[in-house]
C-alpha cells in the first residue's frame, strides 16, 4: 500500500532557529499519525508545510501522489481541497452561526444548491454530535463545542485527509475524552488518513496507530503505542513520564558549519540549510 502522505527530508528553520532537521515520516491509507513534542519543536509547521502553506528549506512532502512543492497554485488548490484541517482552538468566523461556518466551502466551492448544503451540514453536525445547533453563534458555544463545530467545517466537502493541530487544548479530561472518540469516530466512519499534533498522552494513544515524537527538529521515533511506550530513549522516557530531569530540557546543539571547499581555504560561506 502507497503512502498517501510522504514526508522526505524535511528541513525549516527561522533564522537561526532550527525547527525541523530532515524529518521523515509516511502515512499510510485511513492511518491515524498522532505527532507528539515540547512547545515550539515544529509540529504545527510541519501540518503547514503538508498543506503547501509553508515551503521547506530542503526536502519535500508528497501528497497523493503530487510533490506539492512543484505544483502550480491552480494544482496546489485542488489538493488542499482534498485536506481538512482542523485548527488550534477551533479559528470559527465569529460574525457567522454554526451553519455558515460549516457551510463556508460547500458555498466557495462547490455548485451545490441550498438545499444540498443544507442536507450536508445537518449530515457534518450529526458526525460530531451537534445537530440542532446550526443557529448558534461561536460565542454561545463552550471550548469543546467549538472544536467540533471545526471538524465539522473540516469534512464538509468529503476530504481524503484530516489534520488536527492540538485538538484538546484547553480542554477538560472530560471534553478531551470525547473529543478523542469523535476523531476516532471519523476516521472508522469517513477512511480518512489522519495526522494529529497533540501534548495529551490519553488522546495520543486512543487515536493513534501510530506516534511519532519530535525533539530538536528530529523525529526520534514512530511506532505503535504500546512499542512507544516501551521505548528505552530517555528522552522519550522522560516525556511519557513528565520529568523535569533529564535531556528533554537540554539546549540543542548549535548548527553545524559546513565543510570548507577543498583547494579554498579562505571561505567561510556556510550551508544556508544548517
Amino acid at each position: 500500500m502507497s503512502a498517501v502522505i510522504e514526508v522526505a527530508n524535511v528541513s525549516k528553520a527561522f533564522g537561526p532557529k532550527v525547527v525541523l532537521n530532515n524529518v521523515n515520516l509516511a502515512v499510510e491509507q485511513g492511518e491515524s499519525l498522532v505527532i507528539m513534542g515540547g512547545s515550539g519543536t515544529g509540529k504545527t509547521v510541519l501540518l503547514r508545510i503538508i498543506m503547501g502553506l509553508l515551503a521547506p528549506d530542503q526536502g519535500h512532502v508528497v501528497v497523493d501522489g503530487k510533490n506539492i512543492q512543484e505544483l502550480k497554485t491552480e494544482e496546489l488548490f485542488e489538493v488542499r481541497k482534498q485536506i481538512g484541517m482542523c485548527f488550534q482552538m477551533a479559528a470559527l468566523f465569529d460574525s457567522m452561526s454554526v451553519f455558515e461556518n460549516v457551510a463556508f466551502a460547500l458555498k466557495r466551492h462547490t455548485k451545490m444548491t441550498k438545499k444540498e448544503i443544507a442536507v450536508r451540514v445537518d449530515e457534518c453536525l450529526a458526525m460530531v454530535g451537534l445537530r440542532g445547533s446550526d443557529n448558534l453563534k461561536p460565542a454561545e458555544l463552550s471550548g469543546g463545542m467549538k472544536r467540533r463545530v471545526g471538524f465539522a467545517r473540516a469534512i464538509a466537502l468529503k476530504p481524503k485527509i484530516l489534520l488536527f493541530d492540538e485538538p484538546t487544548t484547553g480542554l477538560d479530561p472530560v471534553m478531551t475524552d470525547v473529543i478523542g472518540r469523535i476523531i476516532l469516530d471519523l476516521k472508522h466512519e469517513l477512511g480518512v488518513t489522519s495526522i494529529t499534533v497533540t501534548h495529551d498522552l490519553k488522546s495520543a494513544f486512543m487515536i493513534g496507530d501510530r506516534v511519532a515524537l519530535i525533539f530538536q527538529g528530529n523525529c526520534l521515533a514512530i511506532e505503535a503505542p504500546e512499542v512507544f511506550k516501551a521505548n528505552p530513549n530517555p528522552v522519550i522516557q522522560q516525556f511519557l513520564q513528565g520529568d523535569a530531569d533529564g535531556p528533554f530540557l537540554q539546549d540543542p546543539p548549535p548548527p553545524k558549519r559546513a565543510p570548507l571547499p577543498e583547494n579554498n581555504p579562505v571561505s567561510t560561506m556556510e550551508d544556508p540549510h544548517t
